[in-house]
C-alpha cells in the first residue's frame, strides 16, 4: 500500500470513529479523548439539567457516569427533560436515564441510584469521582454536595434555572465553595414548580454546564472554577462574577445533618411544613414543634435562642431557609435535616 493510500484509509477510519468530530476540535485530540474515557462523573439530578448534561457527557465518551435521582417522571417534566417519553410516566428518572444513555453510548459504564442524596451516602458517592455535577436545583442538595466536594477536593459544577434565567458556577477543587459565595441564604426560594421555566432555557444552561465539564475533565484552561455566570436567556445578556478570592466562612453557618443525628444530639426538632402537608404525610420521626415556614420567618414562635435547633420539611429546601431565618433572629445554632 502506498503511503498516500495508507494515510487516506487512516483518515477515513478516524473520521468514522464515534468521537471523530470531537477529536478534530483543536482543544481535544486523542489525548483529551483518553482522559474522558478514564473519567468518573457523578450527576445528581436526572431532571431538565441532568438529562441534557448526561446526554452530552455520554455522547462525548466520559467513561463512567453515576446518576442519582429518587424522583419519578411526571407529565409536566416532558417539555424539558429530554430523555423521557409519555410512556415513562410514573417510572424512576435515574433508571430511565441510564437506559436511554446506554442506547446513545454502549461503550461507557452507567450506574443509576434511585434514592435521595443524603448525609449518609454523599461521601461514598463522591469518592473517587473526577467531577461532580449538581443538577438538583435545590439549596440543600447543592450545599451538601459542595461541603463534601470541598472536603474531598473535587471540582463541582452547579447550575440552576427558572423562567428564562440561569446560572452556572464552578466551585471546590481548588476554588471556593458555595458557602463562600453564598454565606447567607436567601429568605425565599424559587423553582420551576412555582415560577415556571422554558425548555430551551434549561437546555442552554445544561449545555454550558456540560461544556465546562468537558474542559475540566481534559484539563483545558480557562475553566469556570472560581466564577459564576448569570444568563438572561430572554434578552441573551450574560454577566460573570469572579469569586476566586472569596474566603470560606467560619461562623454563622447552617449544618446539614440527618434526622437520627439530630435526635441523638438532643436538638429541638421543628417541622416547617404547612398543616395539610403534615397531616397527609407525617415525618418518620417525632418532632417537638410544627411551625410553618412563614410563621417562623415572621418571628411567630417562642423558641429559646440558646437551644440547638434542627428544622425539617419534605425536601430540606424550606428547612434550610428557615434555619437561615432563625440565625438572623439570633438563634445561635441551627441545622437543616436532609431527607433520607
Amino acid at each position: 500500500m502506498l503511503k498516500c493510500d495508507y494515510e487516506h484509509e487512516f483518515f477515513n477510519m478516524n473520521n468514522n470513529n464515534r468521537y471523530s468530530r470531537q477529536i478534530l476540535v483543536s482543544q481535544f485530540g486523542d489525548t483529551a479523548q483518553k482522559k474522558l474515557q478514564d473519567a468518573r462523573v457523578l450527576i445528581v439530578g436526572a431532571g431538565g439539567l441532568g438529562c441534557t448534561v448526561a446526554t452530552h457527557l455520554a455522547g462525548a465518551g466520559v467513561g463512567e457516569l453515576i446518576l442519582v435521582d429518587h424522583d419519578k417522571v411526571s407529565i409536566s417534566n416532558l417539555h424539558r427533560q429530554i430523555l423521557f417519553r409519555e410512556d415513562d410516566l410514573g417510572r424512576n428518572k435515574a433508571e430511565l436515564a441510564k437506559q436511554a444513555l446506554a442506547k446513545i453510548n454502549s461503550e461507557i459504564k452507567l450506574t443509576s441510584i434511585s434514592s435521595r442524596l443524603s448525609t449518609d451516602n454523599v461521601s461514598k458517592l463522591c469518592h473517587d469521582c473526577d467531577l461532580v455535577i449538581d443538577a438538583a436545583d435545590t439549596f440543600l442538595v447543592s450545599f451538601l454536595l459542595s461541603d463534601t466536594c470541598l472536603e474531598l477536593n473535587i471540582p463541582m459544577l452547579s447550575a440552576s434555572v427558572n423562567q428564562t434565567f440561569g446560572t452556572v458556577s464552578g466551585v471546590c477543587g481548588g476554588a471556593p465553595s458555595l458557602r463562600a459565595i453564598f454565606p447567607r441564604l436567601p429568605q425565599q426560594a424559587t423553582s420551576c414548580d412555582t415560577v415556571g421555566v422554558t425548555g430551551p432555557s434549561v437546555g442552554i444552561i445544561a449545555s454550558v454546564q456540560a461544556q465546562e465539564a468537558l474542559k475540566l475533565l481534559i484539563a483545558s484552561n480557562p475553566t469556570i472554577l472560581g466564577k459564576i455566570i448569570h444568563f438572561d436567556l430572554w434578552t441573551m445578556h450574560t454577566h460573570q462574577i469572579d469569586f476566586s478570592s472569596a474566603s470560606e466562612p467560619t461562623t454563622g453557618q447552617i449544618n446539614i445533618i440527618n434526622a437520627s443525628d439530630a435526635v441523638k444530639a438532643g436538638k429541638v426538632l421543628i417541622d416547617v411544613r404547612d398543616s395539610h402537608e403534615i397531616t397527609s404525610k407525617p415525618q418518620t420521626f417525632a418532632v417537638d414543634h410544627h411551625i410553618p415556614l412563614a410563621s417562623l420567618q415572621a418571628g411567630q414562635h417562642n423558641l429559646n435562642t440558646t437551644d440547638a435547633i434542627a428544622l425539617c420539611c419534605q425536601s430540606g429546601q424550606r428547612a434550610l431557609i428557615g434555619a437561615q431565618s432563625l440565625l438572623d433572629q439570633g438563634v445561635l445554632s441551627t441545622s437543616a435535616i436532609a431527607p433520607c
